[in-house]
């Protein structure tokens, strides 16, 4: 028969382990909440890419064989115009479109392929501009830049930011764009440059650098959140975006330390 004494320690040892089990499965709950919020906007190591097929060429080939060629007319000291040119198997000229015109400086930097044989290209612009010929009425088509991440340049100077745009590859036409900037502390457009393209989980896969400011997820810009000075690397944030192939959010970012 058990003395009271003995009663007394099993209750103790049984208060003692259920208090150790709750105050444990509280940590783990908030352990599992802190992995959630860091999921889209990761400030850690830098995430595993080797599985993305980025590329930064300026020409592609569709499975065809027609070929895309990419790149820009230098039309003054100070000014170029960004073009896209399809060739068929034979090397006849299928479409060339110059995208832009206006007296702001522009440039056609990489085209990508995806599995569709949908051409998707990188512009750069310097600039914003209202003329006819600039690159958001030049070539394309209905809406191509309307519910998108980002419709225009933005307010500030002369820096040069990117375009990530979808082409029709009957027409060489626009389909759908969206800009991608950052942002000075007085909120004002500045550097961003897409430096390769490709497609991951159906997402357009991107790495950036850019000189101020780099957006975080969402459906238009938000500075990337907590980041530092301490984060650039020679002099740039280099950033890794996952955007939705409608071009109308950007669904993680994450900053690459090397």
């Amino acid at each position: 028969m058990m003395t009271k004494n003995m009663l007394n320690t099993q209750f103790s040892k049984y208060i003692y382990k259920s208090v150790f089990t709750f105050f444990l499965s509280l940590l783990i709950i908030n352990c599992s909440d802190d992995d959630s919020q860091n999921e889209n906007n990761d400030t850690g190591s830098n995430p595993d890419l080797e599985d993305i097929d980025f590329t930064s060429a300026t020409t592609a080939t569709d499975k065809q064989g027609n070929t895309y060629e990419v790149g820009f007319n230098q039309v003054s000291d100070i000014n170029q115009d960004p073009f896209v040119r399809k060739k068929n198997l034979s090397g006849e000229t299928l479409w060339y479109i110059e995208h832009e015109k206006s007296e702001v400086d522009g440039r056609t930097t990489l085209i990508f392929i995806d599995n569709n044989d949908i051409p998707w290209v990188v512009f750069t612009v310097v600039g914003g501009s209202n003329n006819a010929s600039y690159i958001t009425s030049q070539a394309i088509e209905d809406n191509a830049f309307s519910g998108v991440y980002q419709t225009n340049y933005g307010t500030g100077g002369g820096s040069k930011v990117s375009i990530i745009a979808r082409l029709n590859p009957d027409t060489g036409k626009i389909q759908k764009a969206t800009y991608v900037i950052a942002k000075r502390n007085d909120g004002k457009t500045n550097g961003l440059v897409v430096k390769e393209l490709g497609i991951r989980d159906k997402k357009i896969a991107v790495l950036a650098e850019s000189a101020a400011w780099p957006p975080g997820t969402g459906t238009s810009y938000l500075k990337f959140p907590e980041i530092t000075d301490a984060d650039r690397v020679n002099g740039v944030f280099k950033m890794y975006y996952q955007i939705h192939p409608k071009l109308n959010e950007i669904i993680s970012a994450e900053i690459l330390r090397n």
